[in-house]
Formats: C-alpha cells, sequence, structure tokens
C-alpha cells in the first residue's frame, strides 16, 4: 500500500521529529504550503499536528490508508472561512488540474494530491511564525527519494524559496530549472504570480506561487490547472502506456 521511499521518509520525520504531512503518498501532485495554519495553544489541533508522522506510521504497519474525502459541514472548522481558506483553494486549483466541477462543501482533493508545509511551526499568522525549520526542511525534501519522486510540485509558500540571480533554492532542492519568462512567468498582480521550473528530462514540474488564500487570483489558479493538467496529459504520452496517474 505504501512505497519504501514514503516509509523512510515517515522514519525520517519521526527521528526528526518533523510533519509527514496529509493526503494521498501515492499520489503524482505534491502541494507544499507554508506552515499550517494552527494556534499552538489550541490542544486539540497541536495534538494532531505533533502526533502526524507517528500516526503514519502504524497506517503503514497496519496497511490502512487516510480519509482522503468528506463534507466540511456546519460544525467542520473549515466551513466558516471556506472559499478563502488555503484547503478551499487547493480543491480549486485540483478541480482546474483534473477539470472536474467543485463541489460546495466538499473535499476529494486529497485523493490525488500529497501536502506538506514548508515551516514545522503552525502558527495562525505567517508573520508570527518561528521559520527556525525552514532550512532543515529544505535539506530533507532535498534528500528524500519520496519527495523528489512528485512529478508534480506546487511550491505554494512564497518567500520561504529564494530563487533569484544569485540564489537558487528551488533549482538546489528539486533539481529544476526556471524555464524562462517567456513561457514560464505568470504574473497577475504584486500578489498573485507563479512561475514554472523543469528538470533536463521534462519529466517534473515545479510550480513556485504565493500562499494559496484569501484573495489569491482565480484566473492564476485556472492557469495553473490548465499548466499541470498539460504536463500530466504530455508526461502520460511520452511514457510507458501502462504507467498508472492517479
Amino acid at each position: 500500500m505504501y512505497c519504501k521511499h514514503f516509509e523512510t521518509f515517515v522514519n525520517n520525520c519521526i527521528i526528526e521529529k518533523q510533519f509527514v504531512g496529509t493526503g494521498n503518498p501515492n499520489s503524482n501532485i505534491l502541494f507544499v504550503g507554508k506552515e499550517s495554519a494552527i494556534n499552538q495553544n489550541d490542544i486539540i489541533s497541536m495534538n494532531w499536528y505533533l502526533s502526524n508522522a507517528d500516526e503514519w506510521k502504524t497506517r503503514i504497519l497496519n496497511k490502512k490508508s487516510d480519509t482522503y474525502e468528506y463534507l466540511v459541514d456546519e460544525n467542520h472548522k473549515l466551513r466558516k472561512n471556506w472559499g478563502k481558506n488555503t484547503w478551499s483553494k487547493y480543491q480549486k486549483l485540483t478541480d482546474e488540474i483534473y477539470q472536474t466541477k467543485t463541489q460546495p462543501y466538499y473535499v476529494d482533493f486529497l485523493k490525488n494530491v500529497f501536502t506538506t508545509e514548508m515551516n514545522d511551526s503552525p502558527s495562525e499568522k505567517t508573520a508570527f511564525a518561528n521559520k527556525d525549520s525552514i532550512n532543515d526542511r529544505k535539506l530533507l525534501f532535498k534528500n528524500s527519494s519520496f519527495i523528489q519522486s512528485f512529478k508534480v510540485v506546487v511550491l505554494a509558500c512564497s518567500d520561504y524559496f529564494t530563487n533569484n540571480d544569485s540564489i537558487r533554492e528551488i533549482d538546489d532542492t528539486f533539481g529544476v530549472s526556471y524555464i524562462g519568462d517567456k513561457k514560464g512567468k505568470y504574473y497577475y498582480s504584486k500578489g498573485n504570480w507563479f512561475f514554472i521550473h523543469k528538470n533536463l528530462e521534462k519529466s517534473k514540474i515545479v510550480i513556485h506561487t504565493r500562499q494559496l488564500s484569501t484573495n489569491v487570483n482565480n484566473q492564476l489558479l485556472q492557469d495553473m490547472g490548465n499548466v499541470i493538467n498539460e504536463f500530466i496529459n504530455g508526461t502520460k504520452k511520452s511514457t510507458n502506456p501502462n504507467t498508472v496517474y492517479n
């Protein structure tokens, strides 16, 4: 049910006391956010977060999967800010990727996506987050065969990665290069943009963008979804026809 690469990643996260993530680890798409929007005084939510790696270890041992879809009902904590929060934006983006109709207040993107965080310190507000863990997370990602196995990576963590003329953290972490402004730059406004990176074999795409929440541009989500959809379909055609894509 779970590949050895994922088992190793979970074991490393247990040793390093780091967050694993949520979703389907057998999928081809990885979403990386900034940090979990949890108030550290919220004991229940923090217990869930801190036990994440151990819970994955238990699922692996028992050969059981996580919950990949559910209704965000009136009592669910995501309901109040649905349409603005990250989970609803992830759902919208995934629907754009697979060209499916979004169901109101319903999560099922986790069937086709694995999600994790760039910062291993939860915070309701990024401005107040402790960012000391970010460099360790970058090293963990770079050295993880599980993280490197994803064909599609969306870095929805804005300035948590630096990729400029002198510092190329995305290139170094994921083994990719920016494809150039003509095809790789999508700019909508100061706070809405994404940049496309690929490896030499064109078998991996890494998209760097803003945090997907609140006032993210809907056209950005549509365009990003189309770019990923075209990449996935193009990769299917150029590889073994028996390859399974979730």
